[in-house]
């Protein structure tokens, strides 16, 4: 079912990877791994529907509310559409109309198939920092969710253009899973008398 969307990806030079990076319409994270796509035909298609699909959930991320009928991304095929929406969204009804909508918690699904894409593309070592940004979240929001899936979270200095050096958060898989200790120092509930 990827094969057709993601051919585009596949096929990309270096002209069209430029012509991307100027109209704004795909991450930083998809472009940089455009950028550095593989030379065997077989991995190269294995890494352009890996980006397809996962910018493919970027844009889905910024939807508040899908109707039925219209199709959330154009180029989409119908069988990953209705995955798209059984995974992601509730359905809700407003006004006389069904929608579909992506709350707040289907948003963190959402990062946390996005970080794993992620990490099956690079080796099991992602920029946490550069999807941060593409999905328009907060730091502790994004860290929140690596942490949750057990990464080992590190920092590391990454020369960027425009100022020099900046602090990039890094998620590595290892194992044994990392396991993070309790935060004693939350408020506890009252129990009701």
């Amino acid at each position: 079912a990827l094969e057709a969307p993601s051919a585009a990806f596949k096929n990309i030079t270096v002209e069209e990877t430029e012509a991307l990076v100027q109209n704004g319409s795909h991450g930083s994270f998809v472009i940089e791994e455009l950028q550095s796509m593989p030379q065997d035909e077989k991995c190269r298609d294995h890494r352009a529907r890996c980006l397809w699909l996962l910018d493919v959930l970027i844009k889905f991320s910024f939807q508040k509310m899908i109707k039925t009928k219209h199709p959330v991304i154009p180029e989409c095929p119908h069988i990953i559409k209705n995955k798209l929406m059984k995974n992601f969204t509730a359905q809700t009804y407003v006004s006389g109309r069904l929608y579909n909508l992506v709350s707040a918690s289907m948003k963190a699904k959402i990062t946390a198939y996005v970080i794993a894409l992620a990490l099956h593309i690079n080796d099991f070592q992602t920029d946490l920092t550069v999807l941060q940004r593409d999905m328009k979240l907060t730091e502790n929001r994004m860290l929140d969710i690596a942490r949750a899936m057990r990464l080992k979270i590190s920092k590391k200095k990454v020369s960027v253009k425009t100022s020099g050096e900046e602090d990039h958060k890094i998620g590595t898989l290892v194992l044994p899973l990392i396991t993070y200790p309790y935060l004693s120092g939350q408020r506890k509930r009252r129990k009701m008398t």
